[in-house]
């Protein structure tokens, strides 16, 4: 009977315990909901903190780095606004995390580096789901045209900083197999340079389908990423990219055995001057990579070569430097047979350096520079002492048995041939450089404690070369003893850790937690506060960068970390060091953002051409001069002395 009555719809009444579990079932559904969305938000928020240095080492302090790169590439895909703060996209967010070296590992584990590197081939030779096309696609007559163009910048952005690309490149060798595929996408750092960059094959130059615009495209890269002198020199001792350019050049000749004009050879050209000679803006000469056809007569008048030295058409004549001494109150005061004591003295040093480079900058020069360190140091190090003086333990058998990397010792090539050219030194001092060396690296070794962290960078000692106790070399004429003791006493000082990179890396003197983050304070603290002062002084200049994708604090880390070397003629590097010392650290802030106010115009110009990585990168500053702008750091100092140079010297507090 119950079976054969209809169905009727009856809605059931909820019994006390029904009720409640269906009401505990919802009730759990949008809590697992609030707590998806809060996370969500909290990842949203912590990813703000990626777009200032100082955030970055909170991210990758607190662990948070993976798990905020991870959410914002899972936006990146989806193709989302970076975050609800971030309104200029990826760009600027993606450079800030990618001149540190957990940054670069944190971006790999995304699978953002790989989808960089696969975008880019899609436009340059094809794509991993090509299908053919009924009406081939038009190619453009410029080496990078717009379509890479983009592409080349974002490249660019993560192989900008020496930390990050030790981590992608260190002690790995190139695949150099016997044949490639035509639609065999590159996956990796070294793949890309494999495939585009170290031509040393015709397996290689055979696999591709546009040779000279992808190559071409690869050298660009090259040019770039050498311009920083430790990336130039890690890649020239682990590919011998010097010798292959070489080969290539020679081998591209008419029957007249003259090197042929090209898009390839020019390029080629280039590079291999930038990687041979040293100097600021009016020391070396570097040649143009394209022909004016303009030119009535000689449409390239650079003579093209395949085996160094360079011509001497790229190395401009300089003059010795002055042994005259001119009487000025800075000299008399240094050479005072009874000289003031303590702050007194440092006090009246800073009103006379300060002075003279104001009014008679042309007064100050070598012999001035030199005295000032020698005499002040010692001076200072009683009064500024931040880090303690160890001794020096380093014996001759010791010494002999640390053998210096392939990368020190083209570094030290580098340097000696840019003393002999400034005349600064008058022979081959390379022993007492590669002596200088290994003393600097014993003593800082006794206060290093190499990290057992997933960082390559941390791994060993100091990665890269040190370009500061290679300009106190030169400083000094080349004089063993008076280096080493000058470098010796000024370890002590707090500003050594921003001046001397190698001094903090890995240093017990750090608290842990910054210890193991594998950031240099010049990173998180100085370029930040540069930051914090653009956004205040020159919004515009803050503007133009964070539309332009790149950033201030990774720009100005690769000025400081080589000493301005290429960027800035050797007087201005040697006035640099004599006003971070004397004037004090957070001198290192002022002059960075004197630089970029001086760089103001060009800034607003190549944001708009959408290559200011490009520019500030290659180009040196030419026309600045530390004296012109004195009075306005001695402005930002009254404005921003009390909270930036307690910052800077806050970094071995816990």
């Amino acid at each position: 009977q119950a079976v054969n009555e209809p169905a009727v719809s009856v809605t059931p009444t909820p019994s006390e315990h029904s009720s409640s579990d269906s009401d505990s079932i919802v009730t759990t559904r949008h809590s697992a909901l609030d707590i998806t969305a809060w996370e969500d938000i909290l990842r949203d928020n912590l990813l703000n903190f990626a777009s200032s240095a100082k955030g970055l080492l909170l991210l990758q302090q607190t662990g948070a780095m993976n798990e905020c790169m991870s959410y914002m590439y899972a936006r990146y895909e989806k193709k989302l606004q970076v975050s609800k703060c971030e309104k200029f996209g990826y760009g600027y967010m993606v450079t800030q995390v990618a001149a540190t070296a957990p940054g670069m590992i944190a971006l790999q584990k995304t699978g953002y580096i790989k989808s960089l590197i696969a975008e880019l081939w899609s436009v340059l030779e094809c794509g991993a789901s090509d299908t053919p096309l009924f009406t081939p696609k038009s190619w453009s007559v410029d080496a990078i045209d717009r379509s890479s163009h983009k592409h080349l910048i974002r490249l660019l952005n993560v192989l900008s900083a020496f930390p990050a690309v030790y981590e992608v490149l260190a002690n790995k060798p190139l695949p150099s197999r016997a044949e490639y595929g035509f639609r065999e996408i590159p996956k990796t750092i070294v793949d890309f340079m494999d495939r585009l960059i170290i031509m040393d094959s015709d397996a290689k130059a055979h696999s591709l389908f546009n040779f000279e615009e992808s190559h071409t495209f690869g050298l660009r890269v090259l040019n770039v990423m050498i311009c920083c002198l430790d990336t130039f020199l890690l890649l020239q001792s682990q590919y011998n990219f010097q010798d292959i350019l070489l080969s290539a050049q020679g081998h591209n000749h008419n029957l007249k055995e003259e090197i042929i004009l090209d898009m390839l050879s020019l390029e080629r050209n280039h590079i291999l001057v930038r990687s041979y000679l040293i100097g600021g803006p009016s020391e070396r000469t570097l040649p143009p990579r394209s022909i004016d056809e303009k030119k009535k007569t000689g449409a390239f008048s650079f003579p093209l070569f395949s085996s160094y030295p360079v011509p001497r058409e790229y190395i401009p004549s300089i003059g010795g430097r002055s042994t005259v001494k001119q009487d000025n109150d800075l000299g008399k005061f240094l050479s005072a047979k009874k000289p003031e004591k303590g702050q007194a003295w440092l006090d009246k040093c800073k009103t006379l350096f300060s002075k003279m480079l104001i009014s008679k900058p042309d007064l100050l020069k070598a012999n001035i520079m030199q005295q000032l360190l020698e005499v002040g140091i010692p001076i200072m190090s009683k009064l500024q002492d931040v880090f303690p003086l160890l001794e020096y333990t380093g014996s001759d058998s010791s010494l002999r048995a640390l053998k210096l990397s392939p990368l020190q010792k083209n570094g030290i090539k580098m340097a000696i041939r840019y003393g002999l050219h400034l005349k600064v030194i008058h022979n081959d001092v390379t022993d007492r450089l590669a002596q200088l060396l290994k003393q600097c690296s014993y003593y800082l070794q006794q206060q290093q404690k190499p990290m057992e962290v997933s960082i390559e960078y941390l791994h060993s000692f100091y990665g890269g070369f040190d370009w500061f106790a290679a300009t106190i070399f030169l400083m000094f004429g080349g004089n063993l003893e008076k280096s080493w003791n000058f470098l010796h006493k000024f370890s002590t000082l707090g500003c050594s850790g921003y001046l001397w990179i190698p001094r903090l890396h890995c240093s017990v003197h750090l608290p842990s937690d910054l210890m193991c983050s594998g950031i240099s304070p010049i990173f998180s603290s100085t370029g930040h506060n540069i930051e914090l002062i653009l956004q205040i002084e020159l919004p515009l200049v803050a503007s133009a960068f964070k539309m332009s994708g790149f950033t201030p604090a990774q720009i100005c880390f690769h000025w400081l970390k080589q000493c301005f070397w290429n960027y800035l003629d050797w007087n201005e590097i040697c006035q640099y060091v004599c006003l971070c010392v004397v004037m004090g650290i957070d001198y290192q802030v002022y002059l960075c953002c004197a630089i970029l106010k001086h760089q103001q115009k060009n800034i607003m110009e190549h944001m708009q051409t959408q290559d200011l990585i490009i520019h500030l990168k290659e180009a040196a500053i030419t026309g600045f001069r530390i004296s012109n702008y004195m009075t306005y750091m001695l402005e930002l100092e009254k404005k921003y002395r009390d909270t930036i140079f307690r910052d800077m010297l806050n970094i071995t507090r816990p």
